[in-house]
């Protein structure tokens, strides 16, 4: 009995946990201290890298985005509901209106909807540098613009058409000229052009 059990004992191999079979060490995963060491590195790389984004374009954008979508909204729900629809422009507060003219009076009634769409933070309405086709030169520029509650805006009617041509300037509060968007309406059609301004002139698309 004493024998066997001296055989089995000299038979098995001593196991050793830092070995695998092929002699090799085996391998580990990362100490705490490392993931700490490639963490800090990692944020330092995007420290210097986060500048470089022009994030001011992207807001840009983005306003310019929200204002063409409130005007092509403001064009369907005229033709699908066949009453006015009222663009506003409150320059000051950097946002656009869509009020639902019911009665097509140009005049805002307290049974009227209104819906807000804000601009982007750091985005604001602003006179360009110049204006689109020799146009006069304000944020919020149209040969016969209306003035309604005080700010100037735009008449879609039933037909998509509009009460005047109409050009939005949009740009970032950092007043770079190189930042400046816009949106042209043609009066006829109430279609929308979207604009950028690059090397001193007005190029169409938003490239």
């Amino acid at each position: 009995m004493n024998l066997q059990k001296s055989f089995i004992g000299a038979a098995m191999p001593t196991s050793n946990p830092s070995t695998n079979p092929g002699g090799r060490r085996a391998s580990r995963g990362f100490t705490l201290f490392e993931l700490l060491v490639t963490v800090s590195v990692m944020s330092i790389m995007a420290a210097i890298a986060l500048p470089r984004l022009n994030l001011h374009q992207f807001r840009i954008d983005a306003g310019v985005r929200g204002v063409q979508g409130a005007l092509m909204q403001a064009e369907r729900y005229a033709v699908q509901r066949q009453h006015d629809m009222i663009v506003s422009f409150d320059v000051a507060g950097k946002r656009a209106l869509l009020i639902a003219d019911q009665n097509n009076d140009a005049i805002v009634d307290e049974s009227e909807r209104i819906m807000i769409r804000p601009l982007e933070d750091g985005v604001q309405f602003a006179a360009p540098p110049a204006a689109i086709g020799g146009g006069s030169i304000a944020a919020v520029a149209g040969a016969t613009l209306k003035t309604v509650d005080g700010y100037p805006s735009i008449v879609f009617h039933r037909d998509g058409a509009t009460n005047t041509d109409l050009q939005v300037y949009i740009t970032s509060t950092r007043e770079d000229p190189k930042d400046f968007k816009a949106l042209s309406v043609t009066k006829s059609t109430g279609h929308v052009n979207y604009y950028s301004y690059r090397t001193g002139t007005w190029k169409r698309g938003g490239a």
